[in-house]
């Protein structure tokens, strides 16, 4: 009896031991999540690549220089989590002072199907969503180095699902005006998403 309760002490030992390498201390549960918590510890400078937007204006990421970035990344032949994903921005965005505001962030729904998301699908894309082409756009990156290269700095993932559709990850990426990840959201939660971006848009303005 002695030497299985010491077996079965020693399994309970292995086994938390394990959960506790697994989740970084019980701080992470899924691999996704572990993904947000590395980019809140170590956030990433946006690069300042070439960007090509639904209105068909090339330019580069310093474009938004001094401004709050607010942004996913989509795909728009997805069906499921990007319009859901999209839907939640539109909210944001309209429930948010854009008047008051233009000056100090823009959204942007970055595309990383670039070979189907031309600028006229991504044009016709922003209409479902009411996007405006100024203070919210939707942009495709030309280079697929660079594409890449902004990609695997989000940790975002992006495996072929299928001939058309694709797994990826789904968060808001609020990005601070010299160009660094501030923080990732919930995009189920817009209600969260209103509030942080209105108490630090309003302390900007103060």
């Amino acid at each position: 009896m002695k030497k299985e309760w010491i077996y079965r002490t020693f399994l309970i030992a292995i086994a938390l031991l394990f959960l506790w390498v697994a989740t970084d201390g019980y701080t992470t549960f899924t691999i996704e999540e572990k993904r947000l918590n590395e980019l809140r510890e170590s956030p990433p400078q946006i690069p300042n690549i070439t960007v090509q937007d639904n209105k068909d204006r090339t330019y580069h990421f310093d474009e938004f220089e001094g401004k709050y970035m607010f942004m996913t990344f989509i795909y728009t032949n997805c069906s499921t989590a990007c319009p859901q994903m999209e839907a939640s921005m539109q909210e944001v965005f309209e429930r948010l002072d854009m008047d008051k505001y233009e000056d100090d962030i823009v959204f942007l729904s970055v595309s990383f199907d670039t070979e189907r998301d031309t600028v006229e699908v991504l044009d016709r894309y922003a209409n479902y969503f009411n996007v405006d082409g100024d203070s919210w756009r939707m942009l495709r990156v030309p280079d697929d180095n660079e594409l890449e290269n902004l990609l695997d700095m989000y940790g975002v993932t992006v495996i072929p699902e299928g001939s058309s559709d694709f797994q990826h990850n789904t968060s808001f990426y609020l990005i601070k005006p010299d160009g660094q990840l501030l923080d990732t959201l919930n995009y189920r939660e817009p209600d969260v998403a209103v509030e942080v971006l209105e108490d630090l848009l309003e302390v900007g303005e103060s």
